[in-house]
C-alpha cells in the first residue's frame, strides 16, 4: 500500500510538472509571436530597396523614350520624313513629358508606399506592447508557480522535472518503495550513466595528428643526427689508419 500511494504521489507530481510546461510553453509562444511581429516592421530604406526606385525609374525612361520615338515616327509620316527636324523636337519634347510624368507618379508611389510602412509599423508596434505587458505576466505566473512547485514536491529537485516517467517507472517495477528512494536509485543510475560515458569518451579520445614543424623544434632534425653520425663514423676510420 505504501508503493501505490507513493505512485500516486509521482504521477500527481507529473500532473503539476505538465501544468508548469503549459506556462513555459506560453512564454514561449509569446515570444515567437513578437519575434514574427517584429518581422513586419521595416524602415523607409527597407521600403526604398524594395520599391526599387531606380530600375522603376530606368524602366519608366525608357518607355519615355519608346513612346516619344512612336510619336515621332507618327508625325513624320503625317508631315513628311522631309521636316525631320520637326520629328526630332516632337521626339524631345514627347521623352521628356512621359518621363516627367512617369518619374512624378514614381514619386507618389513611393511616398505612398512609405507612408502605408509608417501606418503599419505604428499597429505593429501597438501590437507587440501587448505581447510584451502580456509576456512579463505570463513570466511571473509561471515563476510563482514554479517556486510553488519547490515546495509542495519536497522529495526531488525541480531538475528531475523531465525524468518524472523514469522515476515513476522505478517505483512501478519494484526498484523503490517510497518517492524518496525511487529518487535515490533515479540518481544513482544517472551517476552510473554519467562514469559510463565518461570512460568510453576517455576510451574513444580523439588522436591529434602530430604537427612536424613543433616537433622538429622540439625534438631536433633527425636527419641532421644521422649525418653527424656519419661524419663520426668517417672521422674514426681515418684516425685508425695513423694509428696502425
Amino acid at each position: 500500500m505504501a508503493a501505490s500511494g507513493e505512485l500516486e504521489r509521482l504521477k500527481q507530481a507529473k500532473e503539476y510538472f505538465e501544468r508548469y510546461y503549459e506556462f513555459e510553453d506560453a512564454v514561449k509562444v509569446n515570444a515567437q509571436n513578437k519575434e514574427y511581429l517584429k518581422s513586419y516592421i521595416h524602415n523607409q530604406y527597407d521600403v526604398e530597396k524594395e520599391f526599387d526606385f531606380k530600375a522603376k525609374c530606368l524602366k519608366t525612361l525608357l518607355i519615355a523614350v519608346g513612346g516619344g520615338l512612336a510619336l515621332s515616327l507618327l508625325i513624320m509620316l503625317i508631315i513628311g520624313f522631309k521636316l525631320w527636324i520637326v520629328g526630332i523636337i516632337v521626339f524631345a519634347v514627347a521623352t521628356v513629358a512621359l518621363a516627367a510624368a512617369g518619374f512624378m507618379i514614381l514619386k507618389y508611389r513611393l511616398s505612398e508606399a512609405i507612408a502605408h510602412q509608417a501606418e503599419v509599423n505604428e499597429g505593429i508596434t501597438e501590437q507587440i506592447a501587448v505581447l510584451e505587458s502580456r509576456d512579463a505576466q505570463l513570466i511571473r505566473q509561471r515563476d510563482d508557480y514554479y517556486r510553488s512547485l519547490k515546495k509542495r514536491i519536497d522529495f526531488m529537485s525541480m531538475d528531475y522535472m523531465d525524468n518524472i516517467d523514469q522515476i515513476i517507472e522505478i517505483v512501478e517495477n519494484g526498484e523503490a518503495e517510497t518517492c524518496d528512494e525511487a529518487v535515490a536509485v533515479f540518481e544513482q543510475k544517472l551517476l552510473m550513466q554519467e562514469m559510463t560515458s565518461f570512460l568510453n569518451n576517455s576510451a574513444e579520445e580523439e588522436v591529434i595528428p602530430l604537427d612536424h614543424e613543433k616537433a622538429k623544434e622540439m625534438f631536433g632534425d633527425p636527419l641532421e643526427v644521422i649525418r653527424q653520425n656519419k661524419k663520426k663514423k668517417k672521422g674514426k676510420k681515418a684516425d685508425s689508419i695513423f694509428e696502425l
